[in-house]
């Protein structure tokens, strides 16, 4: 059965992800767009640098074009943001995005985006899902050439994302920038948008690669082992910022290193970026979290005296409130943050540069601003592990985690259970654990956040034990 979860459709190539069903859920999706009177306006089909990633996304624009769809394909691959953001810019009814973004290299995936430049809603997907019930075959017709129309949207995109950013800052600030796209879409456009402001950077893993040098194009510490390496190995004087920014495979997503080498999690880059945008910037708004996101953000949106949601986990939940309130900044654990100003989507090439900018901003390096973050606003360290399950693993866990109230855990006392998405258990320091079915891959993700490194690692082994 083809479903879309969290973001889109993703199957394993050749074995469900078969150029078959790519025609089939186009066709759903062209009879969505029929049947809700949008078709009158152009879909946009981007697609990124997994295997045949190219061809399946014109199978996806012939058989639109032969429903009487007007097309316009990206003349490359591109970054999951550049197919949104060319919505946006050819006022079009809509997207079609080929990418399974950080999943393992033999998986690829379908996302929708909707009029709006986001992702679909719930409400758009089921209805595609519930198209695809009454269909046997995708249309053809000879005559559909006509409606494709190839182009490049990288020059429309730098000029929109380069009005967010101050250049010359980020020049005359004493910053070593290393680049890693994970050999996908996203190669090349960080790059590219410091050169053309005479700003020199150095890219890693900027080949295509369909195989992701062996992992998952995924900007996780076990993933970025080689971008820990270039930045240790920089032999640079004392006043030197050194940084390593990452993007996952589709460039939704941010990940990197700090100037030591370590790690910067989402929940770094959030911080960051909301100090940035509150204390350089002079911005303000509300503030979107999901439901596996830092105390800290709370903490800080307190301080700063801005409103705070939380959401369920996902980036189309907090687009929800883009679209209808002024949203300063919304992000979720995987990596993907949305700005104010632009379009309701995370990015990770943006948010690379918003990065760099803080960094020149403040004049220090990121792991430097981060302990002074936690001494003013609390300290808290996080990790998260994956575990995978078949069907009936999951089965047996979701049963056994719907009764799970336990009033101790690792030897503390628990203070409450919430259920916005998956179980999330908090202990009296307000450390928690969150037990979530990941919507995307068949496996069990185990969040947690501790007030000491210790202490995360005792409630992830623990949390591990309830899995088996």
């Amino acid at each position: 059965m083809i479903k879309f979860g969290t973001d889109g459709w993703r199957a394993i190539i050749s074995e469900d992800f078969t150029f078959d069903n790519v025609r089939l859920v186009s066709q759903a999706y062209a009879n969505y767009l029929i049947n809700n009177g949008l078709n009158s306006k152009p879909v946009i089909v981007g697609y990124d640098n997994r295997f045949e990633s190219e061809d399946f996304a014109d199978e996806a624009a012939k058989v639109l074009a032969s429903n009487g769809i007007s097309v316009f394909i990206t003349s490359s691959s591109v970054p999951s943001p550049v197919a949104s953001y060319a919505v946006k810019l050819k006022d079009a009814c809509g997207a079609v995005m080929i990418t399974a973004s950080h999943n393992p290299p033999h998986w690829n995936g379908f996302k929708i985006k909707s009029k709006f430049a986001c992702s679909a809603s719930q409400d758009i997907t089921k209805a595609v899902e519930a198209e695809l019930n009454g269909i046997s075959a995708a249309k053809t017709s000879p005559d559909f050439a006509s409606l494709i129309n190839k182009f490049d949207p990288k020059p429309d995109y730098f000029k929109h994302v380069s009005a967010f950013v101050d250049f010359k800052v980020i020049k005359n600030a004493n910053i070593n920038i290393i680049l890693d796209p994970m050999h996908g879409s996203g190669a090349g456009y960080v790059k590219d948008l410091l050169g053309s402001n005479g700003i020199p950077s150095y890219e890693i893993n900027g080949n295509r690669d369909p195989l992701f040098g062996g992992i998952n194009p995924e900007p996780i510490p076990i993933n970025l082992v080689e971008l820990s390496s270039v930045i240790k190995d920089i032999n640079a004087p004392a006043n030197t910022i050194k940084i390593g920014l990452a993007v996952d495979g589709d460039a939704d997503r941010i990940g990197g290193v700090d100037e030591h080498g370590g790690f910067l999690t989402s929940h770094d880059m959030f911080v960051l970026l909301l100090k940035h945008l509150v204390e350089n910037k002079k911005l303000s708004g509300s503030v979107v979290k999901t439901f596996n996101i830092t105390n800290l953000i709370g903490i800080m949106s307190k301080k700063y005296g801005l409103k705070l949601h939380e959401t369920p986990i996902g980036f189309k939940y907090i687009a929800d409130y883009m679209l209808k309130e002024n949203v300063l900044i919304g992000g979720e654990e995987s990596g993907g943050i949305g700005i104010q100003g632009h379009i309701p989507e995370r990015d990770g090439v943006l948010n690379s540069l918003l990065i760099l900018e803080c960094l020149a901003k403040i004049g220090k390096g990121a792991r430097r601003i981060l302990d002074e973050a936690a001494n003013e606003f609390g300290c808290f360290y996080y990790d998260r592990i994956d575990i995978h399950l078949t069907d009936e693993q999951k089965a047996k866990l979701t049963d056994k985690l719907g009764i799970f109230k336990p009033s101790v855990f690792i030897g503390e006392k628990t203070t409450k259970l919430q259920t916005l998405d998956g179980i999330k258990l908090f202990l009296e320091d307000n450390s928690w654990i969150l037990f979530r079915m990941s919507g995307t891959e068949p496996l069990v993700r185990i969040y947690c956040e501790a007030t000491s490194p210790d202490k995360v690692k005792r409630m992830l082994a623990e949390g591990e034990k309830l899995t088996k």
